[in-house]
Formats: C-alpha cells, structure tokens, sequence
C-alpha cells in the first residue's frame, strides 16, 4: 500500500479513538509507520535523505519504545496493539506530500499524547507519554528536515522558472468611467 494511504489511514484512525489503549496503540502505529518510511529512505535513496531517514527510523524506534513502556502501564493494552500497518507499506509514492502527512500524523500524536499526560491517572503513565512526546517532536522535526531536503534537491522545474514571476492584468472600472489597463507583477507562490 502506499505511504500517503497508510498515512492517511493513521490520521483518521487516532481521531476516531475514544480511550487510553486505543491512543497508545494508534501512537504506536505512528511510530512504526514513521520508522518504515524512515528505513525505507535509508535504503532507497541517497546522501542527504538516505542520512535522515536513518536518522528518522532510529527517532521513532525510540519512540515506539516509549510508547510500548506506556502501553504496559494501562489496564487491557497491548504492548503490540493491532497488526501494525508499517508492515503493508509498499511503495513511498511522491516524497514531498507523503512527508508533509507524514509530519501532520507525527504532529497529531505529540498533541494527542499531551492530553493523554495531562489526564494520566499513574505517574509512569505520565513520563512516558511525555517521553513519547519528546520522541516524537524529534521524529517531526527529522520529517521537517526530509522536507526541506526534498525540496531542495527537487529543485525548480524548468517549465517553473519560466513563469517565475507572472503577470496580473487588472481592468480597474470607477462607476460610470473606463480605467486604464494596470499591470501588476505578482511573485508566483
């Protein structure tokens, strides 16, 4: 399957969880999600983003560590959690909006995360969610890193750089009068 779909999937499976273990076991989803894409970059790519990908799988193992510690702490989870989803991951597809969600996926966990610490009924509870948090936010900003890379290395597209600047023909009409014809340069983007 590919990683925007699965991502996707994520994304809407953490927002229809309505208790603890569902939380921690879609987090932990995220996280395995995020160390595939990770190891998947580290193998398939080169330079830049085969570093950071290696980068990001190790971020999220850790991150599934803490969140495996914080799955033991609550009655009726799992410490594995449903099938995990990373392992139906086929084909990356275009980096650039797979990374994005992927950063979106990561964001939604930390802030979910946060939540889930503040109402924690245990103190172990709390500190891992806090440390899958911190885990986490270093996951994201490893994706953010991907993205400036992949944009960077993309490059501008030679049909872009024709029309990097456009023009904006505005015909200005006062009541009862023809204007002028005005010209405006506007920046594309």
């Amino acid at each position: 399957m590919e990683a925007l779909r699965l991502i996707k999937t994520a994304r809407h499976a953490l927002a229809e969880t309505r208790n603890i273990p569902d939380v921690l076991a879609e987090a932990r989803q995220a996280a395995l999600l995020a160390e595939a894409v990770g190891t998947r970059l580290a193998r398939d790519e080169d330079g830049e983003l085969a570093g950071l990908g290696s980068l990001l799988g190790e971020a999220a193992l850790h991150a599934v560590g803490c969140l495996d510690h914080a799955a033991g702490d609550v009655a009726g989870a799992s410490a594995f959690g449903p099938a995990s989803r990373a392992r139906r991951l086929g084909d990356l597809g275009e980096l650039g909006p797979m990374l994005d969600e992927l950063g979106g996926l990561l964001r939604d966990i930390g802030e979910t995360l946060v939540v889930l610490a503040c109402g924690a009924d245990t103190e172990s509870l709390y500190w891992a969610c806090i440390d899958g948090v911190d885990a986490g936010a270093e996951c994201t900003q490893l994706v953010g890193q991907l993205c400036d890379a992949v944009r960077r290395i993309g490059g501008e597209r030679p049909e872009e750089a024709e029309h990097a600047e456009r023009l904006l023909l505005l015909e200005l009409d006062p009541p009862g009068e023809r204007a002028e014809e005005v010209v405006v340069r506007a920046p594309v983007g």
